[in-house]
């Protein structure tokens, strides 16, 4: 058809995981996936995060207070028994046996929901460094990394235009599902990585990467997610298009 001589050719990853590519296809959407570009600035802050013990003050809190009941009830016990014959089952020894056996179950109770409470406070204080991360992380992003963020939310938004051809690879299968634009961007809350989408025309069958143009390789390698294809590559995926049923 004529328009397929005026439309843009565009390599889109929809994301790290083949099931979000899967989904693309079953519902006849493709989505730009924004959260990886924010999670892709923090590889390495939450790996050192992980790796940073979080229950040292807990250990810290925990030593404390077991010395503290250790050295009193080391003193409860030496006034207990002092002149007793333990050995013996009068009924003065064993209620003092028992009372010093209650302490000791709610020492133990004691330490429990402090254990719980300070598990609760670490990770109200991770949740706070990562909140922390963002903030700082967001109010330095490099320039470069900027120009990667809006040229991709632009290609997808606006530079995408009806019945332009889209090519969604599907990395885990070694193939790529070839579609036609139907119709413009469209947002929606709460639906994760297909929040930002636009509706596809899918082809019916899916092109093996290996019958694609020898540069499709190296577009993958691309640091871009919304990619425009032109050239002799463009002109190969337009041929597998007229070839297609949709």
């Amino acid at each position: 058809m004529v328009y397929e001589h005026r439309a843009n050719v565009w390599i889109v990853r929809a994301g790290y995981c083949g099931q979000q590519e899967k989904d693309c296809f079953e519902r006849g959407v493709l989505s730009l996936d924004l959260n990886l570009h924010l999670m892709e600035q923090f590889g390495q802050e939450l790996m050192q995060l992980r790796d940073t013990p979080v229950d040292h003050k807990k250990h810290f809190y925990l030593g404390e207070q077991y010395r503290e009941f250790d050295d009193k009830f080391k003193k409860e016990f030496e006034e207990a028994t002092k002149g007793l014959d333990i050995s013996s089952e009068r009924p003065e020894v064993v209620r003092k046996m028992q009372s010093l056996n209650r302490k000791l179950k709610s020492f133990n109770e004691e330490l429990r929901h402090f254990d719980d409470t300070m598990h609760k406070f670490d990770n109200f204080e991770r949740r706070e460094q990562i909140k922390e991360m963002i903030i700082s992380k967001l109010s330095e992003l490099d320039d470069a990394v900027l120009d990667v963020w809006s040229e991709d939310i632009f290609n997808f938004v606006m530079g995408m235009r009806l019945n332009d051809v889209v090519v969604l690879p599907l990395m885990s299968e070694g193939l790529a599902g070839i579609g036609k634009v139907r119709e413009p961007y469209r947002f929606r809350n709460n639906f994760g990585y297909l929040s930002h989408y636009r509706r596809i025309w899918w082809a019916d069958d899916k092109v093996s990467l290996s019958n694609l143009c020898p540069e499709f390789a190296g577009m993958l390698e691309s640091k871009f997610s919304v990619i425009r294809v032109e050239g002799s590559c463009r002109d190969s995926i337009m041929e597998i298009v007229s070839r297609s049923t949709f």
